[in-house]
């Protein structure tokens, strides 16, 4: 779960500010924890339609090649309860709503 979870905040957020890559995480674990989303952080970041990097090859390719230590630490900061965006379930660049961190609102 950390190499996963790691692996998707490089590739969502590995240009962001620390409380960005953390925010990626918790948004994963928000979705495992929520009713309507899968209840494994695979099958969250698996989803069809969820996470792009997930369909495009990225996703394999960080897992493949490794991370940078920031976003294992991200990561692991997120599995202890880290989260900077409150019960926020998704996130994008542009939308307008939610909780801005670096370059991604969070709501």
């Amino acid at each position: 779960d950390l190499t996963l979870l790691a692996a998707i905040i490089y590739c969502e957020a590995g240009n962001q500010p620390w409380d960005g890559k953390v925010a990626v995480g918790a948004v994963v674990l928000n979705r495992v924890a929520s009713s309507s989303f899968p209840d494994t952080i695979y099958d969250v970041i698996y989803q069809s339609g969820q996470f792009t990097p997930a369909s495009n090859g990225s996703l394999a390719s960080a897992l493949a090649n490794g991370v940078p230590d920031e976003c294992v630490q991200a990561a692991q900061a997120a599995l202890n309860g880290e989260n900077p965006v409150g019960g926020a379930l998704y996130f994008n660049t542009g939308s307008g709503q939610g909780m801005v961190i670096g370059d991604h609102q969070f709501y």
